[in-house]
């Protein structure tokens, strides 16, 4: 029998050797691409800088050795955070989706900044939030945090004080829980606790009055629709007629 000598195919060897080429440098690029780009969403008191360094993202390092777990715990342990998802992609971006506390108040007994997640922070000069002026027992305080956590910033961010200040008449005590809101635009708001929700009405409710004065919110009890307002000149000229009566 003749022996059949088969001919190399090397049409067929250069395909095998570009696909393994290719293989190769697919995998070698995915494991030494750095970091390319950081997507940070949702942030609105921190600065993207501030998280980046965090997550020890700022020398852009290998995307592969990136632990997203490791980066979220990290980020977490800032104050302002409620929550955080990392996510990366084999283009070299990494996104990160921040969920921050609401700053609620001042507390001028402390000095201290207060979160919507029970956090106490240094004063960093935030501008234009609350100033809760004198001191609330520690239930109250701790209920008055509960219950701002569900008022919308934008209603938050119109407060200029806020002041515990119990009804009491004589030496019984009507309402503990009550707090006068002194707002940016001139209005008293009287609210207790059980009420506090009524807040996020402020804007509709101010709208529908022609003049400056007190709004009571705190006689607005669920399922009622009154709000009880007086303004300031009537209650500057009952002033002047109890002068005269007397």
């Amino acid at each position: 029998m003749k022996k059949v000598k088969r001919r190399l195919n090397k049409k067929a060897l250069l395909v095998i050797i570009l696909i393994l080429y290719l293989l190769i440098m697919t995998f070698y690029y995915v494991f030494t691409m750095p970091v390319k780009n950081i997507v940070i969403n949702g942030n609105n008191l921190l600065k993207d800088s501030e998280i980046i360094s965090q997550s020890n993202l700022d020398n852009y390092p290998n995307l592969f050795k990136v632990n997203t777990n490791s980066v979220k715990k990290k980020i977490e342990k800032l104050d302002l955070v409620t929550s955080v998802e990392v996510k990366k992609n084999l283009f070299g971006t990494i996104t990160i989706a921040i969920k921050e506390a609401k700053v609620l108040f001042l507390n001028k007994t402390n000095d201290l900044i207060v979160l919507s997640n029970g956090k106490e922070i240094s004063n960093e000069n935030y501008l234009g939030i609350p100033i809760l002026i004198n001191y609330v027992t520690s239930d109250i305080y701790k209920n008055l945090i509960e219950k701002m956590r569900d008022i919308d910033v934008n209603i938050i961010n119109l407060i200029s004080e806020i002041e515990y200040s119990p009804d009491i008449k004589g030496d019984v005590t009507i309402n503990d829980s009550r707090f006068i809101l002194k707002m940016n635009d001139g209005n008293l708001v009287y609210i207790d606790l059980v009420n506090f929700a009524n807040l996020n009405m402020y804007e509709t409710i101010y709208s529908n009055l022609d003049a400056k004065g007190i709004i009571h919110l705190d006689s607005v009890y669920a399922g009622a629709d009154t709000v009880v307002f007086t303004s300031f000149d009537k209650l500057n000229e009952e002033g002047e007629n109890n002068e005269l009566s007397e």
